[in-house]
């Protein structure tokens, strides 16, 4: 049988990326939607292909309507928490988009969550893990965490303010929505701490007016590598810079929006033309990827266990960088 699936929210992420992906899985016989919610009526006619699936006011209603596998939570980050204990009362599963733990004691309340419910998949959107760039420098870093190399990375991402087709306009609200940390800096966050669970935050400063702001991450990874992520709204353009590099010239690979440099010590450089984390639609696309890796593993104890503890890690460092 398919995954049934109740959509709450259908903002920009919903209709630009969530859908046509939940669709993709449809045709193929995968994952069926069976139900929507959002507080504006009208985004239900906005959406044509799921019309013929429920829709409603409240994520109690559309959960309790149609009983579903699997809730994504694709809301404003002040609202997936209440979503994720209601469907965890009902022993509904969770993919909810990013970010968990822009609050002081949100990452708490969800560890006591999912320690009330101990078979609940807690899953976040995290579908930048799915590039096969970000997989390449995640594995030559990876590597070097291992053999105790030094290394560095760096990240940086520049946006001239705030995405203009995100609805309502959350990411502006800064002060209780993340800013440009839950909406950016959590994506590498997710990729330092998939490296090492014990990712060590050295520093964090956000400075400017909420939509405008830029903000600097310092992280400690492994026990000789480090991390400096710089993301900011106050950019000229769009643009998504990620390296890693270790001090003898072993490593040196450099994404630059959609390209990737690999240089050698001994002077060799190859360039490859790769998917741009700065491409709305290069992004939007990944949530095929994604929704490929939770159909065929949701029911594999194993890989819901790490989906859960990948949650929880990534909520705590990012509440712990909003919190410096």
């Amino acid at each position: 049988m398919p995954l049934t699936v109740a959509l709450c929210g259908l903002g920009s992420a919903a209709q630009r990326a969530h859908v046509p992906a939940l669709l993709d899985a449809a045709e193929a016989g995968t994952a069926a939607i069976v139900g929507v919610c959002d507080p504006d009526p009208a985004r239900w006619q906005s959406i044509d292909p799921v019309r013929g699936a429920g829709a409603y006011l409240d994520v109690v209603d559309v959960l309790d309507a149609t009983r579903p596998d699997l809730l994504v939570i694709a809301s404003p980050p002040s609202a997936h928490l209440a979503a994720i204990e209601a469907a965890a009362l009902r022993d509904v599963d969770v993919l909810c988009e990013k970010p968990l733990g822009i609050g002081p004691g949100d990452a708490a309340e969800l560890r006591q969550l999912a320690a009330r419910h101990p078979d609940l998949l807690l899953a976040t959107v995290h579908q930048y893990h799915h590039a096969p760039a970000w997989q390449r420098i995640a594995a030559a870093v990876g590597a070097c965490i291992a053999e105790d190399r030094s290394f560095t990375l760096s990240i940086e991402v520049e946006r001239p303010g705030t995405d203009p087709l995100s609805a309502g306009g959350w990411r502006a609200r800064g002060q209780v929505e993340g800013g440009i940390l839950g909406d950016h800096a959590v994506h590498y966050l997710a990729m330092c701490w998939l490296l090492d669970p014990d990712t060590t935050l050295l520093s964090c400063n956000r400075t400017g007016e909420p939509g405008r702001e830029t903000a600097n991450v310092a992280l400690r990874l492994g026990r000789t590598g480090t991390a400096s992520i710089r993301v900011s709204y106050a950019g000229a353009a769009r643009h998504n810079f990620v390296a890693a590099s270790t001090p003898d010239g072993s490593l040196d690979l450099r994404w630059a929006d959609g390209e990737l440099t690999s240089s050698t010590a001994d002077g060799f450089v190859e360039r490859v033309s790769v998917g741009a984390l700065s491409d709305r639609q290069f992004v939007n696309d990944l949530y095929r990827a994604l929704y490929a890796d939770l159909v065929g593993h949701r029911l594999v104890p194993e890989w819901r266990a790490a989906r859960t503890a990948e949650t929880l890690g990534v909520a705590d460092l990012l509440t712990a960088c909003i919190a410096a």
